[in-house]
């Protein structure tokens, strides 16, 4: 009876960390933002007889403005996803914590009710100290599994905002040269003229 209240009770807060995991997606997605960012410079207007084109400046700013503010909410999404990890299992070993308690009273009632009362005390605290070093040995395991998963989500996400700060470095330089040379044609023009 403890075992199927326990459960129905924590179905309830399982599918609230599904739905946090969910529901804190964020709708930005940086790869669709990034190749909107390079749509805006494949199909800019090109300069007659040069490989420069000219870029809508505000579209451009937004763009890259929108990454920048997005990429925190990413990492902050995958942050939150490895602590949903972390209640499931203080979940779990509440009901590893629960059972303990059960079978420690229902231990004492037949001890009680018991004419060999010494035998079943010596049995009890052996399964006591099992239950116990397992509970132990299941949570270390999983710490550890958790302490992984941590790791890895923090590693990618570090990686994932790298290769982001990166091609977005490279777009900027190429149109800083682009837009050099521009300005340089035109003051060339400019000089001719006088």
């Amino acid at each position: 009876m403890l075992t199927s209240d326990y459960i129905q009770k924590n179905a309830t807060s399982a599918n609230t960390a599904e739905d946090l995991t969910s529901s804190s997606q964020p709708s930005f997605k940086i790869e669709i933002e990034l190749n909107n960012l390079e749509e805006l410079i494949s199909n800019s207007t090109r300069i007659p007889l040069t490989e420069l084109s000219i870029v809508d400046r505000d579209w451009l700013l937004h763009q890259l403005n929108q990454i920048k503010e997005n990429l925190p909410v990413d990492l902050a999404t995958a942050i939150e996803i490895a602590n949903c990890r972390q209640q499931i299992i203080s979940e779990a070993e509440g009901y590893a914590c629960l059972i303990v308690k059960s079978a420690e009273e229902k231990a004492s009632k037949i001890l009680q009710e018991s004419a060999i009362v010494r035998q079943a005390e010596l049995d009890g605290a052996k399964i006591r100290l099992k239950t116990e070093r397992e509970c132990e040995e299941l949570k270390q395991a999983t710490l550890s599994e958790i302490e992984q998963l941590r790791r890895a989500t923090i590693a990618e996400s570090l990686a994932i905002q790298t290769g982001a700060d990166n091609y977005a470095d490279q777009v900027l330089g190429d149109m800083e040269q682009r837009l050099q040379q521009m300005l340089e044609i035109i003051q060339n023009g400019r000089q001719q003229l006088d």
